[in-house]
């Protein structure tokens, strides 16, 4: 029997073109689109940018399983520094503004919307100059307690610019501010969302967090100058060892996030001593060598005013370029606990101030992760955005030479890992030199593809152009095997960095890679995430059929799920429509009760006669010419004169 009914499928689907439904598990019916087996298409654009959208649309045959985004990859929530925190919602209000324009204009377009948030601090510096001046421990610190180099500084906007705020937790007046405005910043994108689910699509935060990078030396890999020293992180690195502070495991604001390792036995004198021991150093108290101060001072929380009643302020006024590293004074405890000062990867205490640098980062991205998810963004809308130094430039943990920017950045991969707040992220881009490739996505793709089922892949570009170098662009099917990679990998949102780029750095816009990425598309769009690109799916049921206005009109729905917009023509394997006619109910569709085939959702029967009462299926049948399963019967009774 089983052979019998294997022949006449054969037969009959080779029949003039007559589809047949596959044999049970032979195929898999095309899957509602979903984020799981979607990649958001983001290019980096802003979406007022109308002409570009536009182009981007025509151009990119975006589908299914490959939605158009457009990505801001730098968004600042700011607030006065010098206003009562209780209007941090209203002075957000531009904010606001700027994503109601950028929303409006990207759904205008037909684009789907990604944002970058930066906290203010190691990205959109400007934001908290005024903090900067009001005590300049909310600046980081490098190695030699220089916030940057006088050259810097001189700059009109050097203090904007070039120095970064401090990630310290122990910032606490920094971190209040920081905070208030975050969450009120979140709840708003939270409301955006759940009016806009499918126009605001993801959001990601902080972007790149990292210590300052402003003095790298980058012909070597371990480094002269490094952050971050301010005397906010250097307590908050005693603390986070002692278990003590804000990181006292009964009652600190962090508590069971200090060191592994660490706790009450390196508290107290004897602490210090076994500390000494265990570490190979010789402190004589466990306050701070340069500008000891205590969770005991008044932070002074109140942003209504100019003044700061914190006893250890330090005014930008008052630092001294290449003076903050006194020997005797108010500012200097001789014996006094100190992070090392020199780079020293292998040495047991630089290697665990190096693991506070790192995780001072995580937490800062933690942080914020936290905030959005209690502000109500959903874990599936968040993304961190971080730059993975140890995976850089073709480096990965482990190697005997890292390179320069994670020495300094001391923001590692794993700091993108959020859960159960949101999911990783990462910027990511390979540089082509003249002779060779600097390959970062060697070695990171399995490393954070493996962090998540959902993750983003930030800033992407397959072969950057150092400017200033002749560097020829690869041939165009060497980039899609690239960009192919990363589907492979499974990444959810891939943000294309970016279309337009004056020195051509990361140019998309008439370079290869804009052919590649219209190749890259076209080869995903209907997949569904599956491996196989060859692969196509049967179509879904066709949903029901209705009487159409004029006599012997039949309606067919044009979406393919009915809880959903996409339309059959949007799916790239879609090729036709068959319509089946019986004279009873429970006909057979075979090619005897064959009467059309269309393309359109408006099919009409030249042949009805009237008076009669026709019964009508329909199914959808893929370019491979295999049908799905067909619509549920319509009966249509036609008048004497064919109404």
């Amino acid at each position: 029997m089983k052979r019998l009914l294997s022949c006449a499928l054969a037969a009959l689907s080779g029949w003039a073109g007559i589809s047949a439904f596959p044999p049970p598990g032979s195929a898999q019916e095309l899957p509602f689109p979903t984020p799981k087996n979607s990649v958001i298409i983001s290019i980096e654009l802003y979406p007022t940018q109308s002409a570009e959208a536009d182009y981007i649309k025509s151009r990119v045959p975006f589908g299914l399983y490959a939605w158009p985004s457009l990505s801001i990859t730098t968004m600042t929530p700011t607030i006065p520094w010098q206003a009562p925190l209780d209007a941090a919602d209203a002075n957000l209000s531009k904010f606001k503004n700027d994503v109601r324009t950028a929303l409006a204009a990207a759904k205008a377009r037909g684009f789907r919307l990604h944002l970058v948030l930066t906290s203010g601090l190691a990205r959109g510096r400007p934001a908290y100059v005024d903090a900067k001046r009001e005590d300049v421990r909310n600046c980081q610190w490098y190695n030699d307690n220089r916030i940057a180099p006088a050259v810097q500084l001189a700059k009109p906007t050097g203090l904007e610019d070039k120095v970064f705020g401090t990630l310290s937790r122990y910032a606490r007046k920094l971190r209040v501010h920081l905070e208030t405005k975050s969450r009120a910043a979140f709840a708003f994108l939270a409301e955006v969302i759940a009016a806009e689910p499918d126009t605001l699509v993801a959001v990601s935060g902080w972007g790149e967090a990292e210590l300052n990078f402003g003095r790298i030396e980058n012909d070597k890999s371990v480094q002269s100058f490094f952050c971050d020293y301010s005397p906010f992180a250097v307590l908050e690195f005693r603390d986070w060892i002692q278990h003590a502070g804000e990181y006292d495991d009964a009652g600190g604001t962090y508590r069971k996030e200090g060191w592994a390792r660490g706790g009450a036995e390196y508290q107290g004198d004897g602490g210090l001593a076994r500390f000494n021991a265990e570490f190979g150093t010789s402190f004589s108290t466990w306050s701070l060598r340069y500008y000891d101060w205590s969770l005991e001072n008044d932070y002074d929380p109140d942003f209504g005013d100019t003044a700061n009643n914190d006893p250890r302020r330090i005014p930008y006024a008052s630092y001294a370029d290449g003076r903050m590293m006194p020997a005797a004074g108010g500012g200097f405890i001789d014996g006094g606990f100190d992070p090392p000062r020199v780079m020293k990867p292998g040495e047991k205490f630089w290697d665990l101030w190096n693991l506070f640098r790192e995780t001072m980062v995580g937490h800062f991205v933690r942080d914020a992760a936290r905030w959005a998810s209690e502000s109500g963004i959903p874990a599936d809308r968040w993304y961190s955005h971080q730059i993975p130094g140890d995976y850089l430039f073709g480096t990965k943990p482990g190697d005997a030479s890292a390179n320069a920017r994670y020495y300094t950045s001391a923001s590692p991969l794993w700091t993108a890992d959020i859960a159960p707040y949101g999911h990783p992220g990462a910027t990511i881009y390979d540089v082509r030199f003249p002779t060779w490739f600097a390959r970062t996505t060697e070695n990171i793709f399995p490393a954070i593809s493996a962090m998540s089922d959902y993750w983003a892949i930030m800033e992407f570009d397959p072969e950057l152009y150092p400017v200033g170098m002749e560097i020829k662009e690869s041939p165009v099917p060497d980039l899609v095997k690239q960009y192919l990679r990363v589907y492979e990998y499974n990444a959810t949102l891939i943000n294309f960095w970016r279309w337009w780029d004056e020195t051509k750095e990361h140019r998309i816009k008439g370079m290869n890679k804009e052919k590649a990425l219209i190749e890259f598309v076209a080869a995903i769009r209907d997949k569904a995430k599956v491996k196989d690109l060859s692969t196509v799916f049967v179509p879904p049921p066709v949903g029901p059929l209705t009487a159409a206005g004029r006599p012997g009109e039949i309606a067919i729905p044009d979406k393919i799920w009915a809880q959903a917009g996409w339309g059959w023509t949007a799916w790239g394997d879609f090729d036709r429509f068959e319509v089946y006619r019986g004279d009873k109910p429970g006909f057979a569709l075979d090619p005897a009760h064959l009467v059309g085939k269309t393309r359109d959702r408006v099919f009409r029967d030249t042949t009805a006669q009237p008076g009669k009462t026709y019964y009508y299926r329909v199914r959808a049948v893929n370019v491979k010419n295999a049908a799905g399963r067909p619509s549920p019967e319509l009966a249509v009774s036609l008048g004497k004169e064919g109404t």
